[in-house]
């Protein structure tokens, strides 16, 4: 349903009507626990991002230990988040501060943004 673009306005407005924006929130809360989880992302950095409990987290968690459904599509996901890491990580190093014709102020900027990216994974 959700694959063309047509049906991917089509999945918005169902869920629009179907859905009060609270629970557009706690569904879309839901959803980013479970993928940082998976990324292995420390469940405090969890909680203080979504301003979540840590209890909702390690409820989450041990959903996900038996999930069938929605984990398997988010390892989908980060694999191919991973290779976008990589290839981030090449272009770093060829606009990397300290470069002959690179912008050392905006090179540094994006060098500890990716930096802070791969350590908390957000």
């Amino acid at each position: 349903m959700v694959g063309k673009r047509e049906n991917k306005e089509e999945f918005q407005r169902l869920i629009n009507d179907v859905f009060s924006s609270t629970e557009r929130i706690m569904v879309a809360k839901r959803i980013a626990i479970i993928y940082l989880l998976t990324k292995n992302i420390d469940y405090r950095i969890i909680c203080e991002v979504l301003k979540v409990s840590a209890s909702t987290v390690f409820k989450f968690r041990l959903l996900t230990e038996e999930s069938k459904g929605i984990v398997p599509i988010l390892k989908k996901i980060l694999r191919g988040e991973k290779i976008s890491q990589f290839f981030e990580e090449i272009l770093l190093t060829f606009n990397r501060p300290g470069k002959y014709g690179v912008n050392w102020s905006q090179a540094w900027k994006d060098k500890m943004a990716f930096e802070r990216k791969k350590e908390t994974g957000i």
